[in-house]
């Protein structure tokens, strides 16, 4: 057995229907037999349930759950491993809690149990079957053979998507803006030329009065400058104020009723005492902050007061300059007006610049984030390629696998029939041309550039499509959706009949089972278990090829399968067997040992009983 593998040491049930069962597994094959009703298939989900590896199918997840409440009634799993390392821990777990990772004397671990501790591929009764049908199931089935890294790659490549999502959102609310203020300013230049008329007008006016009226209009905007700087004090402090004295207000709504009496009291005393300290300092960090903001708002009124003395000043000599022009009062009075209007769509143009510098930075970092997801998408085809070699170089020439990158279209074909069901086109047949024939990314740029004529080049839509087509994805928050769209890979696992490839879709459900438990059965550091793998298959494939593999894999790899065939445990040479019977309210452990030792059972339940495998000996005449 290679020491560098995962094994499940034993499995003890407390409570329920299995109440009292305590099995423990060889290292090798382990066989679980009895009549329909006894709770062998119970005895593997319970594992499932216990170790966390539930399948991803949501109405699977619920049968398995169903299973585990109908039939655990409150009590506990208990699962002892070994991990790769050689560490014992025993997995403890009821139902509806988290499991509580046990040290090997009895002692608490202080560990959180997670997928990294304890992997383990489990396959319930069918799901064999349903991962030939389905090309996501056998996404995760390649995945299966080096968990760690996918894992690894699938987290970071959401949090992309999920941060390219979010930065979708950012640059769809900066582009609102942009428009919006764009629209406001559109006056300026007309304002402006009204000014350079006005200014023309009044050449006769001295220099210094000139001077005066443009003075006044940068005052005016100096004006408005300070006061949008000294609202920045304002909304800082109140973000400041905010935080204090949050978590003693968020204390206020976690009771402890009900706590008291429990032996573990004072520790939960004192782990809320630890926030109330933690918010005691926390309030008198940001007391001193604030108070440092205080001294800086006082300094920043001194010198705006100084600021507005001068302004004073200047407007009192502004004034006594117009008494002395009168006949260009009014004059003045309109350009002082149209200077104020100038001044507000100036500011305004600053906030666009601003805006738009934001985004520009959004966008860059859109480009490193498409960058990355690129890399990382194009790394984990990389992986999934080297174990389909991997399965090819022992399955071929009976079983094919291929992969293809970005295969799958049908998230990309649904998100365009979405984006264009009320253009009036055929959308969903639009959709399923444009999904086939143009990469997302493309789509994309043809639609920003209005590319009518490469869009029709590329995919051959009439006149009236293209245009539609452009028309409707011109839009920056359905482009930006679209670019990172999800294209998953696209596997494709064939049996060769008769010297001919299908693929599994257009096998039997036996055909299915027969090309899909083969690429299963293959060397693994986790322990594989299969609830009844013989299912839809004859007893010739079963003993030509899945008793083989068994011999080869469990010398390098634990099995563990729910079974009604003889061929399994017998040929296999099953090193444990777990035999489960049933008084119709509970399950029991009828027998436990190796093949010879449960000889008797194998022959009563596989077999039918000694009666009729001798006559079923005899008329063979063997």
């Amino acid at each position: 057995m290679n020491t560098a593998s995962y094994r499940l040491k034993e499995v003890r049930i407390v409570g329920g229907f299995l109440d009292g069962i305590n099995y423990r597994f060889s290292d090798k094959l382990n066989c679980i037999i009895g009549a329909r009703g006894t709770g062998k298939t119970t005895f593997l989900e319970f594992i499932r349930y216990a170790l966390n590896a539930m399948p991803k199918d949501t109405a699977a997840q619920k049968r398995i759950k169903s299973i585990v409440e109908n039939n655990l009634d409150g009590g506990r799993i208990d699962v002892l491993i070994e991990t790769r390392e050689g560490v014992s821990y025993t997995i403890s777990k009821s139902s509806g809690e988290q499991p509580k990772v046990i040290k090997a004397d009895g002692s608490p671990s202080g560990l959180n149990f997670t997928p990294s501790l304890f992997r383990l591929d489990v396959f319930s009764q069918n799901e064999v079957e349903n991962i030939a049908g389905q090309s996501m199931s056998q996404l995760a089935l390649i995945e299966t053979f080096n968990q760690e890294v996918f894992t690894s790659l699938n987290d970071k490549i959401s949090e992309l998507r999920s941060a390219l999502v979010a930065n979708s959102e950012t640059m769809a609310n900066q582009s609102k803006k942009i428009c919006e203020l764009s629209d406001k300013i559109s006056r300026l230049p007309g304002l402006t030329a009204q000014l350079k008329e006005l200014s023309a007008e009044t050449t006769e006016i001295s220099a210094d009065v000139n001077r005066a009226l443009d003075q006044k209009a940068i005052r005016d905007r100096e004006n408005i400058y300070v006061e949008d700087l000294q609202k920045l004090y304002s909304e800082t402090a109140g973000k400041l104020k905010s935080l204090k004295d949050y978590i003693e207000s968020a204390l206020c709504w976690k009771s402890q009723a009900g706590l008291e009496d429990g032996d573990n009291f004072e520790m939960i005393q004192k782990l809320r005492n630890e926030l109330v300290l933690s918010n005691d300092a926390i309030n008198s960090g940001l007391e001193a902050i604030i108070e440092e903001l205080r001294r800086s708002n006082r300094r920043f009124n001194e010198i705006k007061a100084a600021l507005r003395l001068k302004h004073d000043e200047a407007d009192i000599i502004y004034s006594k300059l117009l008494e002395k022009n009168k006949a260009e009062q009014a004059k003045s009075a309109e350009r002082r007006k149209l200077d104020k209007e100038r001044n507000a769509l100036l500011i305004m143009q600053n906030e666009l610049g601003e805006t738009q510098r934001q985004q520009e930075r959004v966008r860059t970092e859109r480009a490193q984030m498409l960058s990355e997801l690129s890399e990382a998408l194009d790394l984990r085809f990389a992986h999934r390629k080297q174990i389909v070699d991997r399965i090819n170089s022992e399955l071929m020439p009976t079983i094919r696998v291929s992969i293809q990158q970005f295969g799958n279209h049908d998230k990309y074909q649904e998100f365009l029939a979405s984006a264009l069901s009320s253009c009036g086109i055929y959308h969903n047949q639009v959709a399923r041309r444009l999904s086939d024939l143009i990469a997302p990314s493309q789509l994309a740029e043809l639609v920003r550039n209005q590319d009518e004529k490469t869009l029709y080049e590329k995919t051959q839509l009439n006149s009236n499509q293209t245009k539609a087509v452009i028309s409707r994805l011109n839009d920056e928050r359905l482009l930006a959706d679209m670019e990172v769209v999800d294209l998953p890979d696209l596997p494709k696992i064939e049996l060769n009949d008769h010297d001919t490839y299908k693929t599994t879709n257009t096998l039997s459900t036996g055909q299915k089972c027969n090309t899909i438990l083969p690429i299963l059965l293959l060397d693994s550091e986790r322990p594989l278990l299969v609830d009844q793998p013989e299912d839809n298959l004859d007893n010739g494939f079963v003993r030509k090829t899945i008793v083989d593999s068994i011999l080869r894999v469990k010398q390098h790899r634990q099995l563990a399968f729910v079974t009604h065939n003889p061929n399994i445990p017998v040929l296999g040479d099953a090193e444990h067997i777990l035999v489960l019977d049933s008084d119709g309210t509970h399950g029991v452990m009828r027998n436990c040992g190796t093949v010879d030792e449960c000889k008797a059972d194998i022959v009563d339940l596989l077999e039918g009983g000694a009666e009729a495998f001798i006559q079923r000996k005899n008329r063979y005449s063997y």
